[in-house]
């Protein structure tokens, strides 16, 4: 009995493992601590981001991080998820793309909604054909577009990438298929909302931020979306992967 008592005293005396800070959602869809993204960029992000939760409801996120800080990347991705609430309310149509820059890893993390386009296979897969060759050349901002943009194709049907990209495309930047999936989410937006002009105007005014370079964008709650929260639902579905 006392040693059961000593033992129970030793394990309260062990310094708990804090954990790694998680920082407010702020209305901001593309959270760089890393310093990775260019403001161009983060703009452009941001931009084809919003024209998706416009047009389908999805709601990406993207978290680079410098280090995980001895967190397991599949535990802190799930708070994250929970505490920004991806995805609306009874729909759980979240995403999250966490990259954790010291600790080679990353992750997509996907809601219960999605998991039935975006799954575990294919999401393993943008990870390591899309994101990973460009992360191992060091050019960290194109990985990240890749992978944004696999996720959108994915989830519109429309991801069919089965390899790595060659080498001679290692310049090459993603941002080339933009026209394609501008293309394919006016069209299911006016599809989805009968010929209307509010996904589509939207989406333009999008584009254009994206093709000024972001001017005049902030990072405030101007691009955060209608419903934002009420999700958050995650049954832990979606792939972990190092580079």
């Amino acid at each position: 009995m006392k040693y059961l008592l000593f033992l129970f005293a030793f394990f309260l005396m062990l310094p708990v493992a804090a954990q790694r800070a998680i920082p407010e959602h702020g209305a901001v869809w593309v959270h760089d601590e890393a310093g990775v993204l260019s403001g161009s960029a983060k703009a452009q992000l941001e931009a084809l981001l919003q024209a998706h939760r416009d047009s389908t409801s999805n709601q990406i996120a993207i978290y680079i991080i410098p280090s995980l800080e001895g967190e397991d990347i599949d535990d802190y991705a799930v708070r994250v998820f929970e505490k920004w609430q991806l995805g609306q309310k009874g729909k759980d149509n979240g995403v999250l793309f966490l990259v954790a820059m010291e600790d080679r890893m990353m992750r997509i993390e996907v809601g219960f909604g999605l998991e039935g386009v975006l799954t575990d296979a294919m999401s393993s897969r943008i990870n390591r054909n899309e994101v990973a060759p460009y992360f191992r050349q060091g050019n960290y901002e194109a990985g990240i577009q890749a992978a944004t943009i696999a996720i959108i194709q994915t989830i519109a049907g429309e991801y069919k990438n089965d390899a790595p990209p060659v080498q001679k495309r290692k310049k090459k930047s993603p941002w080339s298929s933009l026209i394609f999936i501008a293309l394919i989410i006016f069209l299911m937006s006016r599809k989805n909302r009968g010929g209307g002009s509010g996904g589509g105007g939207l989406w333009t005014a999008a584009m254009l931020g994206s093709m000024l370079g972001g001017r005049g964008h902030g990072s405030g709650g101007s691009w955060g979306g209608g419903d934002f929260g009420g999700g958050g639902f995650s049954g832990g579905g979606g792939s972990s992967d190092s580079w």
